[in-house]
């Protein structure tokens, strides 16, 4: 009985995030159990292994640990030695290793990128209802639970937040059923709240992650799980941040920071890290904040995350850009570019929002240089204008106005804003009357600047990604929803969706007809529905 009390203390450590001590008692007691001949407790022991190395990113130890589950299981099916187990027991360890290394390997598979696979399992696994034993039936249901946090936080990491909206839906339709209050619900419901908290601050719904954040932090720490309450300030420390507020988003990333760093947690030290760079950045601290922002990008690279990588990146190159190092900037974002082209999952948004940002080089590079300026700045024109049409075609795909808002303020709006200053300060006033145009049928959006002038950089690695259903034919990717013809509301300039061309002037063909197709080409978004054209004059 020892053994399983040591089992049951191993899982209460890593709990805690002790997972060195946990790992090391783990393995103490695998002599003893070999000694008992017990391949349930074997199985125990390697199944909490694999969860350990899955929180800590050691995908080798994984497999090893999946592998022996495999070759033990394996074992039961054309016994060669006698077994010593009642036929009963033995399928009842059979069921629940099996349930436990399908686990490991949703895991595996959502912290690899491979969704597809993860989802499969993960269907699997929830179809797999028929346990008769009643303690097996409850863990059942947690390993699913937590299977299902494990692949929405991985496409949340991915981007593909859109598809973790049902798995979100599980996940808190599973934790409002009532538990024992044990420790083990008590772990699920931090998690959920870490990683839900986490997907409202990156789809613009800070309101909704506040409480969520709160509670799990709460939860966390009347455990006394240091790790999980740090983790919960530092999401509390990037909704702060997006929401303006740097003197809140700096105190709680300096307090989340040192558990953060001594439990190891990678990708949490280069989110840090990247917290302080922008602090830094915020008060013109360039130096340091390049340094800060070199540990971000160490620590991503470490743990092979492109997107990551991608994204500090743009982020530094604003640092170049302060100095004004327009060459070196324009570098670093082709390597960002380089990513995005080697990383199988990106998406038309990564790289309009990249194409954005090397107009904004270019167009400090022009005002910079005021004998280059035209130049330079059509360069930039020619990048940003049809960036900005694309993701203006999606916030007028989106039927819900709260939605739609969402969309404009962390989307379009930005994007859109620059795009107008580059065309009137290249002084190409018969562009800016062609967009103010467009926008006459569109709708209006925000020109107003923070006071301080940090336009651009504050946002370049932690942009808000809404998702919202904006597809009425029930296509749920925000990435491909503004490329149909499909119309929503009455006729008229209010209609919803692609517009058709746009003629300002009877004697003149389309407005921003150049940019429009261009948009259509890089994006596939933005360009003009296959209507007849508006006539925008009374």
């Amino acid at each position: 009985m020892a053994i399983v009390a040591d089992l049951e203390r191993a899982r209460r450590l890593a709990r805690a995030a002790d997972e060195g001590a946990a790992k090391d008692l783990l393995l103490s007691l695998l002599p003893a159990i070999e000694t008992a001949d017990r391949d349930d407790w074997a199985l125990e022991v390697f199944a909490q292994l694999g969860e350990l190395y899955l929180v800590r990113t050691a995908y080798d130890g994984v497999t090893e640990c999946l592998r022996r589950i495999d070759d033990c299981l394996a074992a039961y099916v054309a016994p060669s030695r006698p077994v010593t187990m009642a036929p009963a027991e033995v399928d009842r360890m059979r069921r629940r290793y099996a349930r436990r290394a399908r686990f490991l390997r949703i895991g595996l598979a959502a912290a690899h990128g491979e969704h597809e696979t993860a989802d499969a399992a993960l269907c699997a696994l929830a179809d797999d209802d028929v346990e008769p034993d009643p303690e097996l039936a409850e863990e059942r249901g947690r390993l699913l639970t937590h299977a299902r946090i494990l692949c929405a936080t991985a496409l949340c990491d991915d981007d593909l937040h859109v598809r973790s909206v049902p798995l979100w839906d599980s996940v808190f339709d599973a934790i409002g059923r009532a538990g024992d209050g044990g420790e083990a619900d008590d772990q699920l419901l931090v998690l959920a709240g870490l990683g839900y908290g986490r997907f409202c601050v990156e789809t613009g719904r800070l309101t909704e992650a506040e409480p969520w954040l709160r509670r799990a932090e709460a939860r966390a720490r009347q455990r006394g799980w240091r790790l999980a309450a740090s983790r919960a300030q530092l999401e509390r420390a990037t909704a702060a941040w997006s929401a303006g507020d740097r003197g809140l988003a700096q105190t709680l990333t300096h307090s989340a920071y040192p558990d953060i760093a001594e439990h190891l947690r990678a990708h949490d030290v280069s989110r840090c890290w990247l917290y302080f760079g922008l602090i830094s950045l915020s008060i013109g601290e360039l130096d340091d904040a390049e340094e800060r922002f070199g540990h971000a990008e160490r620590h991503w690279r470490e743990i092979e995350k492109p997107l990551h990588i991608h994204r500090i990146l743009v982020q530094r190159s604003w640092v170049d850009i302060m100095r004004g190092d327009f060459g070196a900037a324009r570098e670093r974002v082709g390597e960002a570019r380089a990513l995005l082209d080697g990383w199988s999952r990106h998406s038309w948004l990564q790289y309009a929002r990249l194409d954005d940002h090397l107009g904004s080089i270019w167009r400090a590079d022009a005002l910079a240089d005021p004998a280059g300026l035209d130049a330079k700045m059509e360069r930039a024109v020619d990048l940003k204008a049809p960036a900005a049409l694309a993701v203006d075609s999606v916030r007028h795909a989106i039927a819900d106005a709260d939605a739609r808002m969402r969309w404009a303020s962390h989307v379009s709006a930005p994007i859109l804003a620059g795009a107008f200053a580059a065309a009137w300060e290249w002084g190409n006033t018969a562009l800016v009357a062609e967009l103010i145009e467009y926008h006459g049928a569109r709708g209006s959006f925000s020109t107003e600047y923070p006071a301080d002038g940090t336009v651009g950089w504050s946002s370049a690695a932690t942009a808000a990604v809404p998702i919202e259903d904006v597809d009425t034919a029930g296509v749920a990717d925000y990435a491909l929803v503004a490329g149909g013809t499909g119309e929503v509301g009455g006729p008229g300039l209010t209609r919803l969706g692609p517009l058709p061309p746009l003629v300002m002037d009877p004697t003149g063909g389309p407005i921003i007809s150049r940019y429009r197709a261009q948009a259509a080409e890089r994006y596939d978004r933005g360009g003009p529905a296959s209507d007849a054209p508006w006539a925008t004059w009374p």
